[in-house]
Parts: C-alpha cells; structure tokens; sequence
C-alpha cells in the first residue's frame, strides 16, 4: 500500500512511499533519512540529494515516529487530504517502530517524523554568529576595536589598489576609514544595530527553514553534480529500489483547491458556463472537514468488517473501509483503461490521484459524497443560528448591565 511521510516537518513535502504488508519503519521509513547506505550496492540515500530534515539547527535523523490522526479533508472526488492541522499534538499518535506499517496506518494515511534540536549544530552555528557580533562592536566599547570583517576585507584590497591597479588615492581612504575612531559614536553603535538585526534575520530564515542548504560542505556539493537525478543511473534505479515508489507530493487545500478550480474551468468551458452550470461555487471552495471519529480516526480493526456506504446511511459518518478503498480503485483503473495506452496519460493520471484524488469519481462515490456534504451543510447552518443565538443574547446582556 501507499503512505504518505513528510519531510522537512513541512506540510508541503508529505511524499508518497510504497510499502509491502512487512515493511515496518525501521525496515523502511528510518532509510529514508539515513546519511549512509547499509547497502555496500546502493551508494545513494535520499538523505544525500535532497534536505529531509527542517532546518540546520535541527539532528540529521527523527528521534520518533508518529502517525497524523486527524480525520482529513473530504474532497469533492471522495477521497482524502491532509488538513493544516494534520501535525498538531492532538492528533499525533506514536507509531510501533517494529510492528508492520499495514497494520498501524490506513492506506495514505500520514506518518509525522518528530525531530529533535541538535546541540552540536546550535553550540557551533550560534557561536560563529556571536563572534562575529563581537567583532563588530563599536570601536568605542570594543575590547579589540578594529576587527570587524569590513576591515579586515579592506585590508586585503588595499595592497591590490597600490600594486595592482595603481590607485593611491582609493587605497588611501580605505586606510583611513579602517582607522580605530573614525566613524562617529553614534555611527557606530547605528551600524552596530544593523548587524544585529542581521544576525536576527540568519537566525529567524536557518530557524524556520528558509535557509536549509543540504550541507555546508563544498567538496560534497561539488560530488553530487555528478548525480543527475532526471536519469535512470544504475545509483538511482538501486535506491528507489530499496525505498519503494517515491514522487508524488500530497496537495495542500489550497494547491487542490485551485487545481480543482481549473479543472472544472478547463471542463465546462469557462467561468460562466460553471456558474451557469451551478458549480461554481463547489469549484470555488469544494469539499470540507470531517468530523472526530471519521476518516483516519477509523478503528484499523474495523478495515474489512465495516462498510463506508452503509455506514453514512445508518450514521452520516463518512468511515474508511476495505470496500471503500476497492472502489476508489476501480475508478483510477477504468481511468488508465481508458488512455489507450498514452503511458504519458497513464502516469499523469496516477500523479494526480496521488497529489489530488479522484476527479470524476462514479455514482456510488458521488452519491456518497452528497450524502455526507448534505449533512456537512445541515451542521453549517446549525453553528450559523446558534452563534446568531449567543451574539444576540450577547448584546442583549449588554444593554441590561448599561
């Protein structure tokens, strides 16, 4: 089966991965991040040409693994993606790391790596940035006044103004400005400020993983041009072998929700034939949340005993079931039936479904969803008049205490 990881602890990077009913995550999902390959075959690892981890501040690997249990977000085709709130604590479950992942996860369901701050990296990085500070402390205050990395740079290119390009003149004022004093105190302690905040800004972009390069070293940057990964290597070919299928990225709302949008756009011919059509308004915002106990909050145990379609007739709860599943199945493969064997099309159709789900799902889905959306709208405008309710008695309790 297919599961979803996500990397970086970034939820734009929850790739798929293909799994056996064995696979467990130190059999599978630890290699993910490994830094070397315990294969003497397999000279690559994921680790290696892409960043997997959040940012630098943070240890190579995942100290533990967790499974998102948040119910998900129902789409228009039926099936699910990942809600925003997918990672947060409420909704983290601890994974077995030895029990086999067909027994602990739904199918695509969402593994949550925990990553741990690195001491080494935080003691190192953050006292290269302090010593740099230091050394632009103003000249006033400064113990080793002079030092900064601007001086210093200017004492390198005045010999090459004398000597090599024959300007006395420039070389002369950058010997005079790289004297102790020169500026005024208040200049000083300006451009003081300006460091600081600059030291604020590296720490505010490495923290949050904006600047995430996959290693500072240039010797290993320089080794991995030789890796193109747009070809089948013999390397490439071995590592995908050993992680199972990876490409595909879970969409976000707001990635499936404008891509839907076009696609009914591109469908119907416009936004005035959709509107005329009365969809524009499901293309605009399709789909919902579903509710605790739905979705991924499913009973594992309940996988080949319960049913999805009777289910949301007896209770209105959208559940996961076996059955389900087999029927989203048979839509993706009547869709690749239906490509003629454009392999192009073929695998632009499983991408899709990866990324986004079923868009042209067939009646028992679509009824399913109608079902389920009826109920969704029913709730909406309860919450709607309960909350018209509490402000009115609000203002009411208002006026009475003025």
């Amino acid at each position: 089966m297919e599961i979803y990881v996500r990397l970086c602890d970034d939820g734009e990077r929850d790739y798929a991965f293909q799994v056996s009913k064995e696979d467990t995550i130190n059999s599978k999902v630890k290699h993910i991040f490994d830094q070397k390959s315990d294969d003497p075959n397999v000279k690559l690892t994921l680790s290696t040409v892409m960043v997997t981890r959040p940012s630098i501040w943070h240890n190579r690997q995942p100290s533990s693994f967790y499974k998102s249990n948040h119910p998900g977000y129902l789409t228009e085709g039926g099936c699910l993606i990942f809600d925003y709130d997918a990672a947060d604590k409420q909704y983290l479950v601890p994974l077995d790391e030895n029990k086999p992942l067909s027994e602990q996860l739904w199918p695509g369901q969402l593994i949550v790596p925990k990553w741990d701050y690195n001491i080494t990296s935080i003691g190192i990085i953050g006292g290269i940035l302090l010593l740099w500070l230091y050394t632009d402390l103003p000249d006033s205050v400064s113990p080793t006044p002079g030092i900064c990395l601007t001086n210093q740079l200017s004492n390198l290119v005045i010999p090459i103004l004398e000597n090599v390009l024959d300007n006395q003149k420039m070389a002369d004022k950058l010997r005079e400005e790289i004297q102790v004093g020169y500026s005024s105190i208040p200049a000083q302690w300006t451009f003081f400020l300006l460091h600081v905040f600059k030291i604020a800004f590296i720490i505010l972009f490495t923290r949050l993983g904006l600047i995430n390069p996959l290693s500072f070293n240039p010797f290993k940057l320089y080794k991995l041009r030789n890796h193109d990964l747009t070809q089948k290597t013999d390397d490439m070919k071995l590592l995908l072998k050993k992680l199972g299928w990876i490409g595909s990225r879970k969409a976000s709302f707001d990635q499936y929700q404008q891509n839907f949008y076009n696609y009914m756009t591109k469908k119907y011919g416009g936004t005035v034939k959709l509107y005329k059509a009365g969809l524009l308004k499901i293309a605009a915002k399709p789909g919902f949340v579903l509710n605790s106990g739905e979705g991924f909050q499913t009973p594992l145990d309940e996988r080949f005993t319960g049913s999805t379609f009777k289910e949301i007739d007896n209770s209105g709860k959208f559940i996961l079931s076996e059955e389900y599943f087999i029927e989203l199945e048979n839509i993706l493969k009547e869709e690749i039936d239906n490509a003629d064997g454009d392999i192009g099309l073929m695998n632009e159709l499983v991408k899709r479904f990866r990324r986004f789900g079923i868009y042209e799902p067939n009646e028992k889905i679509k009824e399913l969803v109608r079902k389920r959306k009826d109920i969704y709208l029913e709730q909406l405008k309860e919450e709607k008049e309960l909350t018209k309710i509490k402000s009115k008695e609000n203002t009411a309790s208002k006026k009475r205490n003025e």
